[in-house]
């Protein structure tokens, strides 16, 4: 059996890997649009911004695809899918056939709708390139201005404050990070990066871009233009789901997928940030953009292709690191739910337990990652000490485990 994969980012590297690891003795064609061997993504915001990693750590490096024996192809863009046939065409002409299909096409960097969005120096942060370009004008003395509120972009606005830049931030919305974190979470985000000098703009909104004249860029905000070295924008990701849109797949806020991977097309798998799947935790179904799944689902699909019965179903997981902050969430959490805190905000370390009636739901920590560690089991476990014993800062998270 010959396995090919579309996309050679995490979630694609780690299919094949978990193939081989489970015995398939068949083909595996690994095609990737860009032209470096499969790299980890969370480093691109932080240690390669800062320039304190040189690369992103390397999934899949030559030596390793010989070893595996997985025909790693960089530089190729799929472009159609002939299900009847059973294969896939290339922009280069090429056509590669497939006993089964992994989509693992991810997204792309939402843009901007304004007029001068294309304008050089208006970045987006989804590749190692994007990466060094903004890295190139984080220096001292320097204006960025970040569009976007969420997870990346208040991690290039950490990583600037480092460089010594001069950073203003937008979000279009009432609040930072509003689709993944409770509101208390949104006001201890926005107190630090204004702490930090990052000057925070809610509710704002650019309505153009055009050249400076002291600065590159000026920026239409309301109330004037400001000038802007450069423009970095992380609004969201746009699904790369054409592919499955034109073959006849069921595309539905991305590919769904069952608990092993498999789209409405048994011979077509989807993974990663693109597939939709059913989950325990969220009562339904649920699309995660995270490290954690599309290592974890890779690994799953992987697996269920090698033929084992597989049934994924993880926690939720996902972390940032800005400043001195690393938060973590683990679970989906709600909104209107105040939740139990062990630990104190003026300590810098405590996390917010969140329960749905007597059952745990969700844990939201900042520099607290046992706390994590230690419900991640309980929500595995399906117990859960009381909401007192947890509340308790004399009590040890080992007391907590025995407790459960």
């Amino acid at each position: 059996m010959d396995v090919v994969i579309v996309g050679a980012g995490q979630a694609g590297a780690w299919v094949a890997r978990s193939l081989r690891q489970g015995g398939h003795e068949g083909g595996i064609t690994l095609l990737g649009r860009e032209l470096h061997a499969p790299y980890e993504r969370p480093p691109l915001s932080k240690g390669v911004l800062s320039g304190t990693e040189a690369h992103p750590p390397v999934l899949l490096d030559p030596q390793q695809c010989d070893a595996l024996r997985v025909d790693f192809r960089p530089g190729v863009e799929v472009v159609d899918i002939d299900r009847s046939r059973h294969q896939v065409r290339c922009a280069d002409g090429s056509v590669v056939p497939y006993d089964k299909l992994v989509l693992a096409t991810g997204g792309r960097p939402r843009p901007l709708s304004c007029p001068g969005a294309d304008l050089p120096h208006v970045h987006a942060l989804r590749t190692i390139e994007d990466s060094m370009a903004i890295a190139r004008q984080l220096v001292p003395g320097k204006r960025l201005l970040v569009i976007g509120g969420g997870w990346i972009g208040l991690e290039v606005a950490a990583t600037a404050r480092a460089k010594q830049v001069d950073v203003m931030l937008l979000e279009a919305g009432s609040r930072l990070c509003a689709r993944s974190l409770p509101p208390r979470f949104s006001e201890l985000l926005l107190e630090k990066h204004q702490q930090e000098g990052v000057e925070v703009r809610l509710s704002t909104t650019v309505s153009s871009i055009t050249a400076g004249r002291q600065r590159t860029l000026a920026v239409q905000l309301p109330g004037g233009a400001q000038e802007f070295d450069a423009v970095v924008v992380g609004i969201g990701l746009l699904l790369d789901t054409g592919l499955a849109e034109t073959c006849g797949l069921e595309v539905r806020d991305g590919i769904v997928v069952d608990q092993a991977g498999r789209t409405s097309d048994p011979d077509i798998y989807a993974v990663g940030d693109v597939a939709n799947q059913p989950s325990t935790w969220a009562g339904g179904r649920l699309r995660l953009e995270s490290w954690a799944n599309a290592q974890n689902q890779a690994i799953a699909v992987g697996k269920a292709l090698a033929g084992e019965d597989v049934a994924y179903d993880e926690i939720p997981w996902f972390w940032s690191d800005q400043y001195n902050l690393n938060i973590q969430v683990l679970g989906i959490p709600l909104n209107d739910v105040e939740g139990i805190q062990r630990g104190s905000v003026e300590s810098g370390q405590f996390s917010v337990f969140q329960f749905s009636g007597e059952r745990l739901h969700s844990v939201i920590s900042v520099n607290a990652p046992r706390d994590i560690k230690v419900a991640k089991r309980w929500l595995k476990q399906g117990t859960c000490p009381s909401p007192d014993v947890i509340a308790d800062p004399s009590v040890r998270l080992d007391k907590l485990e025995r407790s459960a």
